[in-house]
């Protein structure tokens, strides 16, 4: 009877520390109280958006430098370019987060970037060598990041 009362102490235990300290689902990293899960297929951005709600994440939005060197660091030995969800799309020049629909208040521009090369550039795509961001095409296809506060992850177990 012991035995079996301290088994259920240690699982009661062990559920509070990860309701208390929160975890990430397979396929995703966590970091500070964010789960990020780095695609390992390419898509257009409209796919890559659809998918990263599938997951039940929103495409990334880059807030801080601290977060973008976070990114930067685990992509710089993949692949190129991963979509972000930062986009012109509405008004030219005028840079908003497809979840949020709020104006980006931190910005990592490549130098000359952006350009919209052929008026035709309206998403966002993090270069994996300096972990700036340039314009690209939306329709081109490009990994892609999703994000998710840790508070947001589903628990199974």
């Amino acid at each position: 009877m012991k035995t079996r009362m301290f088994g259920l102490f240690i699982y009661i235990l062990l559920l509070l520390m990860q309701l208390s300290f929160g975890s990430c689902p397979d396929g995703w990293m966590r970091h500070d109280s964010t789960c990020y899960h780095f695609s390992h297929d390419t898509e257009a951005m409209l796919v890559a958006k659809l998918s990263c709600q599938v997951l039940g994440g929103a495409l990334l939005e880059i807030e801080t430098a601290a977060e973008n060197a976070y990114i930067a660091g685990y992509i710089k030995d993949k692949y190129s370019y991963y979509y972000i969800g930062l986009n012109d799309i509405q008004e030219e020049g005028v840079w908003v987060w497809v979840e949020s629909s709020s104006s980006a208040s931190y910005l990592n521009w490549r130098p000359n970037e952006p350009n919209s090369v052929g008026n035709d550039e309206n998403c966002v795509v993090i270069d994996k060598n300096s972990g700036q961001w340039l314009d690209v095409a939306c329709h081109n296809f490009f990994h892609y990041i999703c994000e998710k506060k840790d508070g947001d992850a589903e628990i199974i177990g």
